[in-house]
């Protein structure tokens, strides 16, 4: 199995940035078409994102180049060049309305496909293969296969960009594929971020001691500048009005340095409960308004115990004289914020390091303040605080733990809305993480396929397969979403409604599901999923390509197996209205494959053994019926029920063959 990293297209600190050149930023916000799956507005909107400050680098123009004139372009590059973040953009700009993109992940799991499978590339997608972090056998097995998937993707009109691991040796034959994406400027850079963070022209572009200090004779990877100017950005935040640039850079200068001793110092100096109750409410809701730290402070106390000191409530100190005592301070909005830059993060980091006992009670605290009814409890709050637990989780290896978190706080009756996109947040940090995101794809698949799921925690796994897994890892969502389809109790459940939005605009991943929901026979659940998924409108579809999946041996395969199983397991009344969406089509004059469906049809039935003679029957009845309701009329439909009858006889070897009796007919109307 092929272990390497994995890139997310993610921005919890700053955008990423590289390259010299112009920048044509589009701050519009993107169109919302209501018929766009979520999963990929979601991928584009990421995507864009990573656009909004890619300045392009030098050797940008010669990948371009290189990935019009063939499909596939291999960038190599120094490790912190922003290689990543331009092989994104040069996907971003092939978007078309077929296909997806789609991260390469080789064989991270049972039933990923082999790079050289044909079946891992669809009709227009856009493949990414970060392989930036791999060994030298892992990218020598990728070398392997690359010859057989830039055949993939030259067929199906698609675009493949590679980011090889930099010194990694490349065959003779794909040198002509490589680019090599050189570093840019670190002040540009910088200058970018800072723009993008609205920070005034004539205040970034001024020259300042702070700047050359940090850049000047260091190579910095692009994140460690995007991360200085987010802190210059939150330095400008909370600054006096009175102060400019150079503060605002030596704030965030200092706050970059380890502030754990200046932590273990203040929570040390302050040894009281209600100030050290104070302390992590304000780390954890830094920034949120001070009514919501003080009611957030009172609860941590409460679940920490013990009761009120009996002092009469006037005699308390207030909020203002408290948060002095712990170097904090409200401003003019009323919102809480430490006097340091930074400061919350050394202060979580210390409690959650120092005193193990409290990280369980911190999960029931955090989802009671989420539920909290504060007009300043908004979904930015909520979010900001489980984001900063599941990161004190994620930064010490603690998967185990912020995994029983989200599914208790979703499986425990009674739960909340807002506790369930607690869960979803807390699982979505852990999905983007770039080292534990493959490690929670595969909690995600254990609980898809096998766990015994409570409460509504469903729910919160479908969310995260359409709104997380599926923008990079289509299917791997896929698989997802078919076990948990496979497990509901209802025909037409939320996993299989969103099982049929990710299908819908991918004719490869409706080929997959096909494949996967019949290739080992179906059982009763997988006979409605299976009655979804073959929708005949896009497998009669060949608009975006040269030819419709239905004209596909395997596909057709895959169709009578699945309408075998449906017409010898189901009652007539469960199948008729999807067979009468069949025949519809068939009969449709602007479709080329009207005999195919019905040969489908009557293959299916006539598999069906010692029944064979009553399914032809009751396919027939169907068809009788589906003509009061045609599109083209009723007496066009007749003409497809007649070559339906036809067909029929056969399959029955018996030549033209009369209709079944009209009594016989009736009584299966």
């Amino acid at each position: 199995m092929s272990e390497h990293g994995s890139t997310r297209v993610e921005n919890p600190h700053g955008y990423i940035h590289t390259g010299p050149g112009n920048i044509y930023v589009n701050m519009a916000s993107p169109s919302q078409d209501p018929d766009r799956p979520v999963f990929r507005g979601r991928a584009e909107d990421q995507l864009r994102q990573v656009r909004l400050v890619l300045v392009d680098p030098p050797g940008m123009g010669r990948a371009r180049e290189v990935l019009a004139d063939t499909g596939t372009v291999v960038l190599d590059g120094d490790p912190g060049s922003g290689r990543t973040a331009a092989a994104q953009v040069l996907l971003l700009e092939y978007r078309r309305d077929a296909g997806v993109f789609h991260e390469l992940l080789p064989e991270e799991e049972e039933g990923e496909l082999a790079l050289h499978d044909p079946a891992l590339v669809g009709a227009g997608d856009r493949l990414f293969l970060d392989l930036s972090a791999a060994d030298d056998r892992q990218w020598s097995a990728v070398r392997a296969d690359l010859p057989a998937l830039r055949k993939a993707v030259h067929e199906q009109r698609a675009h493949l960009v590679v980011v090889m691991p930099h010194g990694g040796t490349l065959d003779p034959d794909l040198q002509y594929y490589r680019v090599t994406i050189q570093r840019q400027d670190g002040r540009q850079v910088l200058r970018r971020h800072l723009r993008i963070h609205g920070l005034p022209y004539e205040q970034y572009m001024r020259d300042d001691t702070t700047v050359d200090e940090f850049l000047d004779g260091v190579d910095r990877p692009m994140r460690e500048i995007a991360d200085f100017a987010d802190l210059v950005r939150r330095a400008r935040e909370a600054a006096q009005p009175s102060e400019g640039f150079a503060q605002w850079c030596a704030t965030a200068m200092r706050a970059r340095n380890d502030r754990r001793r200046e932590a273990a110092a203040l929570v040390a100096d302050r040894s009281e409960a209600p100030q050290r109750a104070l302390l992590i409410a304000v780390s954890m809701l830094h920034g949120a308004h001070a009514d919501v730290v003080h009611r957030a402070t009172q609860l941590l106390l409460h679940a920490l115990g013990p009761a009120s000191d009996g002092v009469p409530l006037l005699q308390h100190k207030d909020l203002a004289e408290r948060l002095v005592e712990i170097s904090a301070g409200s401003g003019p909005a009323g919102h809480v914020r430490f006097t340091e830059l930074d400061q919350d993060s050394a202060v979580r980091a210390h409690f959650w390091d120092h005193m193990p006992d409290l990280r369980p009670h911190l999960g029931t605290w955090a989802a009671s303040v989420v539920d909290l009814n504060d007009p300043h409890v908004g979904p930015s709050v909520r979010d900001s605080l489980v984001a900063r637990l599941a990161g004190q989780y994620l930064r010490t290896s603690r998967g185990e733990g912020l995994a029983a978190l989200a599914e208790g706080w979703s499986s425990q009756e009674p739960t909340s809305r807002a506790r369930l996109d607690a869960a979803v947040h807390a699982l979505t940090c852990a999905l983007q993480d770039p080292a534990h995101g493959r490690e929670f794809r595969h909690r995600v698949y254990q609980w898809c396929r096998e766990r015994r799921l409570h409460g509504a925690f469903a729910d919160v796994l479908i969310r995260l397969c359409v709104e997380v897994i599926a923008t990079s890892h289509p299917d791997q969502a896929l698989l997802r979403l078919f076990y948990l389809a496979r497990r509901e109790s209802v025909p037409s459940g939320p996993a299989l409604r969103a099982l049929d939005a990710l299908v819908a605009d991918s004719r490869r991943l409706r080929r997959r599901l096909l494949d996967r929901v019949t290739r080992f026979g179906l059982s009763g659940p997988d006979l409605p999923m299976f009655l979804h998924v073959c929708d005949p409108i896009p497998l009669t579809d060949n608009a975006s390509a040269t030819r419709a999946l239905l004209e596909e041996n395997e596909v057709r395969r895959s169709l009578t197996t699945g309408w075998h199983a449906v017409l010898a397991g189901l009652c007539r009344a469960d199948w008729q209205p999807y067979a009468v969406r069949w025949l519809h089509r068939a009969g449709d004059g602007a479709v080329h494959h009207g005999e195919l469906l019905l040969d489908i049809l009557v293959d299916a039935a006539g598999r069906c053994g010692e029944r064979r003679g009553e399914v032809f029957a009751a396919l027939y009845a169907s068809a009788r019926a589906a003509e009061l309701t045609a599109p083209g009329g009723p007496s066009h439909a007749a003409e497809f029920t007649e070559l339906l009858f036809r067909k029929i006889g056969a399959a029955q070897r018996r030549g033209p063959a009369e209709p079944p009796p009209a009594s016989a007919k009736e009584a299966r109307l």
